[in-house]
């Protein structure tokens, strides 16, 4: 695990889990403090390690460095300019941003009964709080659940111009608003930081069941919880947090196999059944209910 600050981070403490999990014991995940000129060295020094996990000020860095070195970019960084993995596979460097598969898999299983299957207000039309980094990841997985439109409510319009550029090359519809208000839709992800958590006017035209994430993993969100009071379906940020970490993993584990031709591969559970282990582990590492569970 490589940025700063990161002692609050809790990549370790899922990661072990999941190595616990699945009885790979030779199986070690550190974390290291360092700033964005600092990496290139970092990851030089360190070239026995087969994965990382990246947070700020490094994500932005990673992509630029990637480019630089002719190392791979999976399209979740390549959109998205960010990326929070890296794995040494098959003599290649590859570089990707699970956030964005830790925002479909934590949406995904609360769709079925959604607004979109009964055809209520806002249904294929998305809101996403904020305009940042991840915002971008919340665009682009929204387009891979199949949203049609996005609006953006921002304290700036200005500074939205990245995720609308974005929308308009991942083929979406979008808008832009300013946060006091949030019109109908069929999900909505505020990636606002804790702190700086809205109190918006809700649209009375907003279907119930529609699908409320704050990527904030906060104990207690007055967010989800006025969604939840408007008869909204909230989802934790925690879901989020561990279902980019299981993706994660996922791409440790590939590239570890290869590299070490893992000896206890033979006793691993096939691939969904592995994601399902994987990520009951690191949920229950955190004390918190499974969005799989919904499954």
């Amino acid at each position: 695990m490589l940025g700063s600050p990161i002692a609050h981070s809790k990549s370790p403490l899922l990661h072990r889990a999941a190595f616990a999990a699945l009885n790979l014991e030779s199986s070690e995940y550190f974390r290291y403090e360092l700033g964005a000129d600092e990496l290139e060295g970092f990851l030089d020094s360190h070239p026995d390690h087969t994965g990382f996990s990246l947070t700020m000020p490094l994500k932005d860095r990673l992509v630029t460095l990637a480019a630089e070195r002719g190392w791979n970019l999976d399209e979740t960084a390549t959109l998205t300019a960010a990326g929070n993995t890296l794995v040494r596979y098959r003599g290649e460097v590859q570089v990707a941003n699970t956030d964005v598969e830790g925002i479909v898999r934590a949406i995904a299983p609360h769709r079925e009964s959604g607004p979109a299957v009964a055809g209520g207000a806002g249904a294929g039309r998305a809101t996403i709080l904020g305009a940042g980094a991840t915002a971008a990841s919340a665009l682009v997985a929204c387009r891979d659940l199949g949203i049609a439109h996005v609006d953006f409510r921002v304290r700036s319009p200005d500074r939205a111009r990245r995720v609308l550029d974005l929308a308009e090359r991942i083929g979406l519809t979008a808008s832009v608003g300013d946060l006091t208000w949030i019109g109908p839709s069929e999900i909505v992800v505020s990636t606002l930081p804790a702190e700086a958590a809205p109190d918006p006017i809700w649209d009375d035209s907003f279907a119930r069941g529609a699908i409320v994430l704050d990527v904030a993993y906060a104990a207690d969100s007055t967010f989800l919880a006025a969604a939840a009071a408007r008869g909204l379906r909230p989802v934790a940020g925690t879901a989020m947090l561990v279902e980019q970490a299981v993706a994660q993993f996922e791409m440790f584990l590939a590239a570890a196999s290869e590299v070490d031709n893992l000896s206890t591969s033979k006793t691993l559970p096939a691939a969904d059944d592995l994601s399902g282990r994987v990520a009951a582990a690191m949920y229950a590492a955190l004390e918190v209910p499974s969005v799989r569970a919904q499954d």
